[in-house]
């Protein structure tokens, strides 16, 4: 009896030196063999916009988005300023609608600085759940005509001499379930000298970022650098910070910025306040989103077996 376990000893021992496999050496083969997940990762963001800037998501086709924002601001050293309401008020309506899952364009108008936007934008890469397409891409043509003397500069004369160009490139991943993060390298050509002088051509670069609270919570936040300014003469750069809160096809999104406006363009050419708490700095509001799918969705089919 004692001889036959010194046999099965031995055996078990030319078996471990015959093939020296680790317990990570198993754990990769399980990971080789394991089916990952296929298909695209879907919500990078749940709408067009972060806050105010564009996000990679397009929406799919036939869908109908309508957006109603509105800002709130006092201003600074104003002796009438009421202590429990706003000295200004700006509301932005926008449509934006998919042509295909990838390609969506949208309009919009905003009151205070009647500033008129359209955008056209297409998905050139999706985010794949297996890795082998790590993040989005989507490219967004801009443009905004600037139609009121009010917003510090003088219009000219030339319709073509109100219009203002950008072409952004969104770069975005989700990391997980609860983060998303995006930077969004921006061309601007515009034929007013402001806010640099003597420059039509501007460069952006912008980031922003999403984080899932909860089921139906999440924040936004997004901060745009235009290269080459001098920040103060020549205005500041934009900071947002949004709240979202998604039932069904609405989201709720409550908002802070140091931008008036709402326009992909004129927000960062035209901010003249930095982003503090004191009057003239901070401007409040609700941005209201609601989806609204034109065409029948398209069931998944179940699978054998179920």
């Amino acid at each position: 009896m004692k001889n036959r376990k010194i046999i099965w000893l031995a055996f078990a021992m030319l078996l471990l030196a015959a093939f020296p496999m680790t317990a990570q050496d198993i754990l990769d083969i399980l990971e080789k063999e394991t089916p990952k997940p296929k298909g695209y990762t879907q919500a990078t963001f749940k709408a067009n916009r972060v806050v105010l800037g564009q996000s990679v998501e397009t929406r799919k086709k036939g869908v109908l988005e309508f957006t109603l924002g509105t800002r709130y601001w006092n201003i600074p050293n104003n002796d009438r300023s009421q202590s429990f309401g706003a000295d200004r008020f700006s509301a932005n309506f926008s449509l934006h609608y998919a042509f295909t899952d990838r390609f969506t364009l949208g309009a919009g108008a905003t009151s205070f600085d009647g500033v008129l936007n359209g955008f056209g934008k297409y998905r050139l890469l999706q985010q794949r759940l297996d890795g082998k397409i790590p993040f989005g891409i989507t490219v967004v043509q801009n443009l905004s005509v600037f139609t009121r003397n009010n917003i510090g500069f003088s219009i000219a004369e030339n319709p073509l001499d109100r219009q203002a160009y950008s072409t952004q490139l969104v770069i975005a991943r989700k990391f997980d379930q609860n983060l998303s993060l995006q930077i969004t390298p921006t061309y601007i050509h515009t034929q007013v000298d402001l806010p640099i002088p003597g420059k039509n051509n501007l460069f952006l670069l912008g980031f922003a970022g999403r984080y899932k609270l909860g089921n139906h919570v999440s924040i936004a936040s997004e901060y745009n650098y235009l290269v080459g300014r001098d920040q103060g003469p020549n205005g500041f750069d934009v900071f947002s910070l949004g709240v979202n809160w998604e039932v069904s096809d609405l989201i709720l999104q409550f908002a802070m910025s140091n931008a008036k406006g709402f326009d992909d363009i004129s927000s960062h050419l035209f901010t003249a306040n930095n982003f503090t708490f004191r009057p003239g700095g901070l401007h409040i509001g609700v941005n209201a989103t609601y989806v609204l799918h034109t065409k029948q969705r398209k069931l998944d089919k179940p699978k054998e077996g179920q």
